[in-house]
């Protein structure tokens, strides 16, 4: 490796951490801004993938330079399209600018159906645990697992539905359901439910609190936090199951596993993504959206029952094999790691992926506006289910991840339909509402926006 080549992967690494400060310096100005989308995808980057990035750094040898280069442009691209989308003013409606559609919570049927969505996911959780060790996941682990994930939506439900009415048993509701991905942090470890559970309960405490700030001292506590869930607990969990879990963490200690991590000798994320991103590159194969696809039929057509050659015939093409990523450049990928978004939308529609980040940012936008400014039910029960999207965009694939989230689609529809009334209002006590930008916290106090509380959102039955 030459030394410009070296200065090249440098600057492209200064250019990440660039990205990174944008949305963490933005988010940090105004601790209101945390629950936002730029501040959460900078914090993604920052706790997983920049530490990684910087190992392809110094290790020439673990990413070809071509994989590098092509990744490196895609996450310029991608992180410039998210902050635009995000940070733009927002697009002009076409809805009468007399009036305004609001989809008030009825709160009452908001609780009860999140009481009977989280006994179903607490059945299959039971269901589950009752198999032991499983040594193929399909067929019926499968099907159980499905059904123990909309647990969480259920509490979200039930936690909305105590915020409007601050009715102490409906946060006691959902504090015995939490119990059951409790369980699943300290018995196996699972990264994923460790950091969302604790953000089920903080959203939407914020979203509520329009006017309370978090200390800056303790944001960044919570990002030490998941730093250490996200690389340490992999090395601990082994030994949760059988309750050691003071000993696993004295016979692993956090600067023994950081030193192994960062050592350039393990398979990580964001490297396996470069390798990733640089095959679809060199191969020039693009699956234009089948791995979506080919992912529903993997996930929810029943192979037991069909026949699992007829499941077979239902996909298109061949998919992105560990086998045929090594092929490309030598480098053998694990099929174990989490691959980016940024991987995820190349392998699919090469650069126009970037696309798909300016989508998902108008998205946040949107919802969060329409929280702020009318304290909308549709987009407060989707902020609620879907704020995790802006955190995992930097280390993990996102369409795969949204064809999982089918079951909780579901729940949201059903929500959507059954616990929301429509009201039409006039817009006269909303002047100004459409100039309201993310500079304000998250804009649920401004001169002509109304927060939550004051919106006929409040309770409607």
């Amino acid at each position: 490796m030459t030394d410009s080549l070296s200065l090249d992967r440098l600057l492209w690494f200064m250019v990440v951490i660039a990205l990174t400060l944008i949305g963490l310096v933005w988010g940090l100005r105004d601790t209101r801004r945390v629950i936002e989308a730029p501040f959460l995808y900078a914090a993604g980057m920052a706790i997983l993938m920049d530490p990684q990035y910087y190992i392809a750094v110094v290790n020439p040898g673990k990413v070809p330079d071509e994989a590098f280069w092509v990744y490196s442009v895609m996450v310029l691209l991608c992180s410039v399209a998210f902050y635009y989308g995000y940070l733009s003013k927002p697009l002009k409606t076409r809805t009468n600018p007399r009036v305004r559609i609001l989809w008030a919570i009825r709160d009452n049927r908001l609780f009860r159906m999140g009481g009977a969505i989280a006994v179903l996911g607490a059945f299959g959780s039971v269901q589950l645990s009752g198999m032991g060790e499983i040594s193929e996941w399909r067929g019926w682990p499968v099907y159980w697992y499905t059904l123990s994930k909309v647990i969480e939506p259920g509490i979200s439900l039930m936690l909305i539905s105590y915020f409007q009415s601050r009715k102490i048993e409906r946060l006691v509701a959902a504090l015995v359901f939490s119990i059951f991905p409790l369980l699943a942090v300290v018995t196996a470890g699972r990264r994923s439910v460790t950091i969302m559970l604790p953000l089920m309960y903080l959203l939407p405490f914020l979203l509520y609190h329009p006017k309370w700030r978090l200390p800056r001292l303790a944001v960044l506590v919570a990002g030490a936090f998941v730093f250490i869930v996200v690389y340490a607990l992999p090395y601990w969990r082994g030994e949760f199951a059988s309750g050691r879990h003071l000993e696993a963490m004295s016979e692993q200690p956090l600067s023994v596993i950081l030193e192994d991590v960062f050592s350039g000798e393990k398979n990580l994320e964001t490297l396996d993504s470069m390798i990733m991103t640089g095959s679809h590159f060199r191969m020039e194969y693009y699956e234009w959206g089948c791995m979506f696809y080919n992912s529903i039929i993997e996930s929810y057509v029943p192979g037991s029952l069909i026949g699992h050659d007829l499941k077979d015939a239902l996909r298109i093409g061949y998919g992105m094999s560990v086998d045929w990523m090594g092929a490309a450049y030598g480098i053998n990928v694990a099929y174990y790691t989490g691959k980016s978004a940024y991987a995820e939308l190349f392998g699919q529609f090469s650069f126009l992926g970037a696309l798909f980040f300016f989508g998902v940012a108008r998205l946040f936008r949107r919802i969060r506006d329409a929280i702020a400014q009318y304290g909308d039910g549709r987009a407060l029960i989707f902020l609620c289910f879907f704020i995790t999207i802006p955190p995992s965009l930097p280390w993990s694939q996102v369409l795969y991840g949204l064809s999982l989230q089918v079951p909780t689609l579901l729940v949201m529809a059903l929500a959507f339909r059954w616990c929301l009334v429509r009201q039409v209002l006039p817009t006269s006590g909303f002047k100004g509402a459409r100039a309201v930008q993310p500079a304000i916290g998250p804009g649920w106090r401004r001169a002509g926006a109304t927060g939550i509380k004051e919106t006929h959102a409040r309770t409607v039955e």
